[in-house]
């Protein structure tokens, strides 16, 4: 390790501090990796660090869900948010600090449609198929936003618990070469 140092000398009762550039890059460059490692150290801690769920919200979680799969944990100001995988189906609860599922939502096939309302959907669209199904339940609201298509069209099927249908949207499909 090379040392390097200060030249001074006394002009007219006067110190004069002579730093050469390598001197001023060498500290420049000590305090940058400082800066960057510290940096790095905190935000891989931080970032390495689950939030703490409170015990009420675990007990409700492991209670009604056996061996969920790529589970993770969000806080928030008056609610947590867990998403993960079961049988097939990607799910977000929301749950309130008691412990309460305030919230859901689960994205799935059409094999996990209550019956009644795939039959419906048939029905009423026999030349489409269905792509998928978003499931959202809230404290006051259960519905069904299922995604169908045909040759030329994406379009979504909004329906309620009893298979009340409504096509919300339809788009046009990009042109495949």
């Amino acid at each position: 390790m090379k040392e390097f140092g200060l030249l001074w000398m006394v002009e007219e009762n006067n110190l004069v501090i002579v730093i050469d550039s390598f001197t001023i890059k060498s500290i420049a460059m000590k305090r940058l990796i400082l800066a960057m490692t510290l940096l790095l150290g905190s935000t891989v801690i931080f970032a390495g660090t689950p939030p703490v769920v409170n015990q009420k919200i675990l007990k409700a979680f492991e209670e009604t869900f056996r061996d969920p799969k790529d589970v993770s944990w969000h806080e928030y100001e008056n609610f947590c948010e867990v998403d993960f995988n079961q049988d097939e189906i990607k799910t977000q609860i929301r749950y309130d600090n008691d412990g309460n599922i305030i919230a859901t939502t689960r994205y799935y096939f059409q094999n996990q449609l209550p019956p009644h309302i795939l039959s419906k959907l048939k029905k009423k669209f026999p030349d489409r198929s269905i792509f998928g199904v978003t499931e959202i339940y809230t404290e006051s609201d259960l519905t069904y936003y299922v995604t169908m298509e045909d040759g030329k069209n994406w379009y979504t099927v909004k329906s309620n618990p009893l298979g009340v249908l409504e096509q919300t949207e339809k788009f046009k499909k990009a042109p495949t070469h």
